[in-house]
């Protein structure tokens, strides 16, 4: 009976992993995540079943809506493709919500600090990775401070096994570091080095969208604090300067000056760079919007009708590429249309409700962290943004609203 409880933890915990699993152990750990889900199944736990089914559909919204997508889209395969990736919004919350592997709040913390401790390890591999590969980095950027700036979130990506794009990199260690401020160890040097190593992989990174999240949390943790008015606008100066000093010694310096630097507002010719690459992205995002702004083309069509959007920008920096809309609310309109859209809005601002209403500052912090993030990547198209997001807005929404009967236990 003990060993069946150890097999069941060690399964349900398995999904803390995601940081360091590659794309096939990601599916295989949502696999014995279900095992774990069933066989950790308390059967005096089913009365209010059906409420909790409500629930579970409720947080599943965006794979209803594409599977209801395939009514109306031109490429009916890489529709069943698009349906596929998204089941994780359906698996993960039926499992939290209606099978309850987690019996207790010290459960989902347990589950928090494997995620840490995974999330961890990802930063000082990928850390070490960037340092014994320096001396070629800086010789491919040829000197040039933007170009290595590229050349290092490159090489977060081609870190041996579980090498992440610096987006998703960015987001998963941005929430640890959110976790690790709820969910301390014991030790404060571990707390303080896991810290300092979580920030020291934001900057290298230096995603922009994912930072000014991170900063907006952390100014609201600072208000947050039940210290006085006057420690509060310490902490809060002791922040500013520490960040100006990270701005003019980091890679973040250069991804910032490009945006006050550059010429044009939209990509010619040969000089472009991410900023007006992008600003051109939001342009064609919001012309194609305008040409079916109530169903969308579903998200099977979206990428083809903004590749084709780009072509009247005569640059190269389109070529051979597919962007996104870098902007999951434009994503999200694209494929299914304002109609579409005001659901998920509805699903969106339920959550928030959650938090507010329970007063879970470490719930409500997660959602502005990914909010905010929303608004230049389209996070939840790929699985590690879709995992992470559903995994933790699932158990976070699971604790504030059986908070009273975890605690008992």
């Amino acid at each position: 009976m003990r060993f069946s409880k150890k097999i069941t933890k060690v399964f349900i915990n398995s999904l803390a992993l995601l940081p360091i699993l590659s794309l096939k152990m990601v599916s295989v750990s949502i696999l014995f995540f279900v095992v774990g889900s069933i066989l950790g199944v308390d059967k005096t736990r089913m009365e209010k079943i059906k409420k909790n089914i409500k629930l579970a559909v409720l947080f599943s919204i965006p794979f209803f809506m594409y599977i209801i997508s395939l009514l109306w889209t031109d490429n009916f395969y890489l529709g069943l493709k698009s349906v596929e990736k998204t089941l994780s919004f359906f698996i993960i919350p039926a499992c939290v919500f209606i099978l309850r592997p987690f019996k207790s709040q010290n459960s989902v913390n347990f589950f928090y600090k494997m995620y840490i401790i995974a999330s961890f390890s990802l930063a000082v591999l990928t850390i070490l990775f960037l340092l014994f590969n320096l001396d070629e980095i800086v010789e491919a950027s040829q000197q040039n401070n933007y170009i290595l700036s590229i050349r290092i979130r490159q090489a977060i990506e081609e870190v041996p096994f579980i090498g992440e794009h610096a987006i998703y990199f960015s987001l998963i260690i941005s929430t640890a570091l959110l976790l690790l401020f709820y969910n301390r160890y014991k030790s404060k040097s571990i707390n303080i080095v896991f810290a300092l190593i979580f920030i020291l992989s934001l900057v290298i990174a230096s995603t922009r969208g994912i930072l000014l999240g991170a900063l907006i949390v952390a100014v609201l943790l600072i208000f947050q604090s039940n210290k006085t008015k006057t420690k509060k606008q310490i902490i809060l100066m002791i922040f500013s300067t520490a960040l100006l000093g990270i701005y003019f010694i980091s890679p973040l310096k250069v991804r910032v000056n490009e945006i006050i630097t550059t010429k044009n507002i939209y990509p010619e010719g040969n000089r472009y760079n991410s900023f007006n690459i992008r600003m051109a992205i939001y342009d064609c995002a919001l012309n194609t919007i305008i040409t079916t702004p109530l169903f969308g083309f579903g998200p099977a069509d979206v990428q083809k009708k903004l590749d084709n959007c780009y072509k009247k920008h005569k640059t190269l920096g389109f070529k051979n590429k597919h962007y996104n809309s870098h902007n999951q609310y434009f994503d999200y309109i694209l494929s299914f249309g304002f109609i579409g859209f005001i659901p998920l809005l509805y699903w969106l601002a339920f959550f928030l409700r959650i938090s507010i209403k329970a007063k879970n500052n470490q719930y409500f912090n997660f959602l502005i962290l990914l909010y905010v993030s929303f608004m230049f990547e389209n996070i939840l198209i790929r699985n590690t943004g879709i995992i992470l997001f559903v995994t933790f807005n699932s158990l976070l929404a699971y604790s504030s609203l059986f908070k009273k009967e975890l605690n008992m236990q």
